[in-house]
């Protein structure tokens, strides 16, 4: 028997390692130069690009395969006949500020290549297809040529014919579909300028400007649009994290928008990506450097959008913003839908129905309602129990998302009372099933029906917030301002540290109005009276709470003092107010309007039942 030296077996397994990752590496940095638009991740090794130049040669009449090959070989997993006609969607990306520079380098290369084939040629007539498996790869005749781009996949091979003639060529099997490819953006000339430009002048400018303008005329979200005029409308999960921090930057996006926008986009297809930003680019590509360059790029956008994927209507950025921090599976632009237009909200991008085999008339759901009580409608259940409470207490009056709440309620009453809702079966194990009843008896309960009373009858002056005692109970603030001897501004401070669950600094200063002056104010004026305690505990977001013990809470939930607790319905675990400390364990949605609750609390005071200076 052969034998090696322990030595000598490492070094070659390091060497096989190193082999590896390179080859790996190519393949990593190809796939996620082109994520979003192309499929096939594992099989874009190093050779796919020089297969696909290849292919070309082989249509052109330049290349012939060597003996014993029938045609090229498959370029990655063939996919990328999906630019043919519309390479200019991998332009716009190879041209973005946001494109890492490897990933820019693998792009230009390709384009390079692309201009001097006979796919950016305009002489040649393309059609895309599928043929039945079996036949050589790729034949050429007069008429042009046909090749095969992957092997079979269930009984099917990808087709790519090319036509300089009015016949067609023949074909390498038999045709069960084709149609011509689009014809758009991306002439030779125009690749070469723009790939000379990019080397010349580095990527184009960014413009905050032409984002807003894209987002204002399609509905999405800010992020979103910035992802889609960088040439990268969502994409696949592979890429961990999405942007790097230097990708974000450029596009001036947080981790958390970013991830946002990715979700977002997440209803398109890699063809619809292609399809979307083909025809985008200007004539000329030397207009992306130029003033307004980018803003135009936009207009042309928002036009394909518009046609591809129609336009709903976009919630206010600091609506948007607020969604984006709720603890939700649904991204903040599908939550602020969902109560812009309650009856037409579709599905959520990536939605799947666990049911298997799943029946024939469950294939074709369109909207939230029509899932409601299969086993993904927690999804949608969850959006809305977190999203109704936030609309009613934490969005302003007037803002177009809250003023949609009342609506969400009465059309998911009439789903769920649906006598043939074809959830029926399933649908009572998500609301009024174990844990669930609490949501539903909410749901159709008088709190929630005052909540959306108050939100229907215009019951605070435009601009202002329910949690702002002064605008929802300035009757109540002027009695407690009265009886304590206190300023308008600390009445009402002091309604919401007994009242709210989390009235942070940041919370009371948006709800008030306030600037960080005004609001220290007010805090001097409570402690000044002995009716606050100043401390600093994790995760308050404040320096000052009321007497008595505090329950910790680990997210979502908040942590809060004990008092309160009753008040809002939140159970607490541990903790005997003295020594052991308690525990946030549930939250339920707010049980009472906000006018009542403040009305509550006062009349606990009144009551003698106040907090308590003990265990602090």
């Amino acid at each position: 028997m052969h034998k090696t030296d322990g030595n000598g077996a490492r070094i070659a397994q390091e060497r096989i390692a190193r082999e590896w990752t390179a080859r790996e590496w190519k393949s990593f940095t190809i796939t996620a130069a082109l994520q979003g638009f192309v499929d096939g991740w594992g099989v874009w090794y190093d050779d796919a690009l020089v297969s696909i130049e290849r292919t070309g040669r082989f249509i052109a009449g330049t290349w012939t395969p060597e003996p014993g090959e029938d045609g090229p070989k498959p370029g990655g997993d063939g996919t990328w006949t999906r630019f043919v006609g519309r390479i200019g969607a991998v332009a716009l990306r190879a041209a973005a500020p946001s494109t890492r520079p490897d990933r820019r380098e693998v792009l230009l290369n390709f384009l390079e290549s692309w201009a001097e084939s006979p796919f950016a040629d305009p002489s040649y007539r393309f059609r895309t297809g599928r043929l039945a498996a079996g036949g050589p790869f790729g034949v050429r005749d007069a008429q042009g040529a046909a090749v095969a781009t992957y092997w079979p996949v269930k009984g099917e091979r990808r087709l790519l014919e090319a036509r300089t003639g009015d016949d067609a060529p023949g074909l390498p099997g038999e045709l069960l579909y084709a149609e011509d490819a689009h014809r758009g953006w991306g002439t030779p000339e125009q690749l070469r300028r723009l790939v000379a430009l990019v080397r010349e002048r580095g990527p184009m400018p960014w413009d905050p400007a032409a984002v807003v303008e894209l987002s204002d005329a399609c509905g999405i979200s800010r992020p979103a649009a910035a992802l889609t005029l960088a040439g990268n409308p969502g994409a696949n999960g592979y890429y961990v994290p999405f942007l790097a921090k230097d990708e974000r930057a450029a596009l001036g996006l947080k981790a958390a928008e970013a991830e946002s926008a990715r979700s977002e986009l997440g209803r398109l297809r890699d063809t619809h990506r292609i399809a979307l930003l083909a025809d985008v680019l200007p004539e000329d590509p030397a207009e992306l450097w130029e003033p307004g360059g980018l803003r135009r790029v936009a207009a042309r956008t928002a036009e394909a959008w518009r046609e591809q994927q129609g336009v709903r209507p976009r919630p206010p950025e600091e609506t948007w913003q607020a969604a984006l921090a709720l603890e939700t599976r649904m991204t903040a632009t599908d939550l602020c839908h969902l109560f812009l237009d309650p009856a037409r909200m579709p599905l959520p991008p990536g939605f799947y129905l666990r049911l298997w085999p799943c029946p024939p008339e469950y294939q074709d759901l369109r909207t939230v309602w029509d899932v409601m009580g299969f086993p993904d409608a927690d999804e949608v259940v969850d959006a809305v129990f977190t999203g109704l409470p936030w609309a009613y207490a934490d969005l302003p009056a007037g803002d177009p998302v809250r003023d949609g709440a009342p609506e969400v309620v009465r059309v998911m009453r009439k789903v769920l009372a649906r006598k043939d809702s074809p959830a029926k079966v399933l649908y009572s194990g998500i609301i009024r099933g174990s844990g669930g009843s609490a949501r539903w008896d909410w749901l159709t309960g008088g709190a929630c029906d005052r909540m959306m009373g108050r939100i229907e009858a215009g019951d605070l002056p435009p601009g202002g917030y329910e949690p702002d005692p002064r605008a929802s109970a300035p009757a109540l603030v002027a009695e407690v301002a009265d009886r304590l001897g206190l300023t308008e501004d600390a009445a009402a401070l002091y309604l919401q540290l007994l009242t709210l669950a989390v009235p942070s600094d940041r919370n009371v200063r948006r709800w008030n109005g306030w600037a960080p002056a005004r609001h220290r104010k007010a805090v001097g004026e409570l402690i000044g009276r002995g009716l606050v305690v100043e401390d600093k505990r994790a995760r308050a977001g404040r320096s000052v709470f009321l007497p008595g013990p505090w329950a910790h809470a680990a997210k979502p939930l908040p942590p809060m003092e004990c008092w309160k607790a009753p008040l809002l319905g939140a159970v607490l675990s541990g903790g005997d107010g003295v020594q052991a400390q308690a525990q946030v364990t549930a939250l339920p949605p707010l049980p009472g309007t906000l006018p009542e609750l403040f009305a509550a609390a006062w009349q606990r005071l009144r009551n003698g039942d106040g907090p308590s200076a003990e265990a602090i």
